[in-house]
């Protein structure tokens, strides 16, 4: 295999996977059937220290663009997990048993954030801020708004995208853990949360790239507002004649008395650009909030290099519930049931058996359905709730389905009853409420 052109690469058919590789920009594809994970350990490099080596897999794993047809990769996973070492300890010594309870904690983190409505609450951010410029005039009012209208894409946006992909959250957490503190439930900020911002897009892949779909990177006024201000940081720390660490910078911001030698009217110009630049960021404080909720730095390595596994991540219901959490079944209505992945349907264990079930059979929770045959790998997929056969909807063995394709028509035992629209809204909002007690 060789890295081709990505230009001629694009004009290929579209049949297989394209693996770019992060430094050169090159394709190389792929014809596969099945599992892509030992692939894409072909383009891992070895540091010459250990902490090299993983921190060299981590940013290749961050980087790597996959393209192809129905994709089920564990690259997000592998991220979140080498990213967690590398900010914690290398050296450290897991066992067998530390990747289970390290998905079961990113499922814990998955299902706090989803409760969350990150939309709702920069609304109410918004409102407070806009509240507190009342004080000081109408002319702070309207700058207050404008800023806010402004900046809700470049804060809500990479928000978002942590909360979907719940393993680029660990690693963010994992990343940013030693900035920031929680003191009687507020976060403080040991760095500067307009670079954390930025980091936050670095994480996701979505710096500034030309050329890139805009999809897939910063928008073009998101990345002029965090670049305008991550500017004025920097000039305003080249004028400072002294290192400040970044609670004593903001403090110093804050005060009306200029400071660092500057006059009275460019302190309050400087003082205005602090405040505007720093409107909105409070809901970065939603990410070390929901990991202390979850208690998500319970899971740490100690001193002599072994993990400490919390009891709770070792729980088998507990650890099948974020399962699913993780990797949710597919979406289905409450009167069928579901191709759980695609392959080869088998309706029963062998050809001279009965299949496993029938028009009107009575099945309970835990008896086996069908068999899916992915790569030679035979699946049982079992009931996970009792009910009957209505109806079968792949008439014979051998055909292949899809991932979510209806295979049987049924009636459950037990009423499904699906959560209201608006009771959902009504939930997240309480549940956001709380945590902007801590922030408002």
């Amino acid at each position: 295999m060789s890295w081709s052109d990505p230009i001629e690469d694009e004009i290929r058919d579209d049949q297989g996977i394209s693996i770019k590789n992060p430094d050169t920009g090159l394709f190389m594809r792929y014809r596969l059937a099945g599992a892509y994970d030992s692939n894409i350990a072909l383009l891992l490099a070895t540091g010459a220290t250990r902490a090299e080596s993983f921190e060299r897999i981590t940013e290749i794993l961050r980087k790597t663009t996959l393209r192809g047809i129905d994709l089920a990769t564990n690259r997000e996973f592998l991220y979140g997990l080498s990213a967690w070492f590398v900010y914690r300890e290398v050296w450290a010594k897991p066992t067998t048993k530390f990747v289970v309870p390290y998905l079961t904690l990113v499922g814990e983190l998955a299902a706090e954030a989803q409760s969350i409505d990150f939309d709702y609450a920069f609304q109410r951010i918004a409102s407070q801020a806009t509240a507190g410029a009342t004080k000081v005039g109408d002319a702070a009012v309207a700058a207050t708004r404008h800023a806010l209208d402004l900046k809700e894409t470049l804060l809500e946006r990479p928000i978002t995208m942590l909360v979907e992909e719940p393993h680029f959250l660990s690693a963010w957490l994992s990343q940013h853990r030693l900035d920031f503190s929680i003191e009687a439930g507020r976060v403080a900020w040991r760095r500067n949360p307009v670079e954390i911002l930025g980091e936050t897009y670095h994480c996701l892949q979505m710096d500034d790239r030309p050329g890139e779909p805009a999809a897939h990177r910063i928008w073009d006024h998101d990345q002029h507002l965090l670049e305008t201000a991550l500017s004025f940081y920097r000039k305003l720390t080249a004028r400072i004649d002294r290192a400040l660490a970044w609670e004593e910078l903001d403090e110093q911001l804050r005060r009306t008395e200029p400071a660092f030698g500057f006059s009275p009217d460019v302190w309050q110009r400087i003082r205005a650009a602090h405040a505007g630049h720093q409107t909105g960021l409070q809901i970065l404080d939603f990410l070390p909030l929901i990991a202390m909720r979850v208690g998500f730095f319970d899971l740490h390595v100690n001193d002599d290099l072994t993990i400490t596994i919390p009891e709770r991540l070792m729980e088998p219901m507990h650890q099948d519930a974020m399962r699913k959490i993780l990797v949710p079944p597919p979406a289905t209505r409450s009167d069928e049931i579901v191709a759980a992945m695609g392959g080869t349907f088998y309706a029963q264990e062998a050809p001279h058996l009965a299949p496993f079930v029938s028009a009107g059979t009575h099945f309970k929770q835990g008896d086996p359905l069908y068999i899916i045959e992915v790569m030679k790998m035979f699946n049982k997929v079992y009931a996970t709730f009792s009910g009957t056969i209505d109806e079968i909807l792949v008439q014979e063995s051998g055909v292949v389905v899809r991932k979510g394709q209806p295979l049987f028509k049924v009636t459950p035992d037990d009423l499904v009853i699906e959560e209201d629209p608006q009771d959902r809204i009504r939930r997240m909002q309480t549940c956001t409420e709380k945590y902007l007690e801590n922030l408002l």
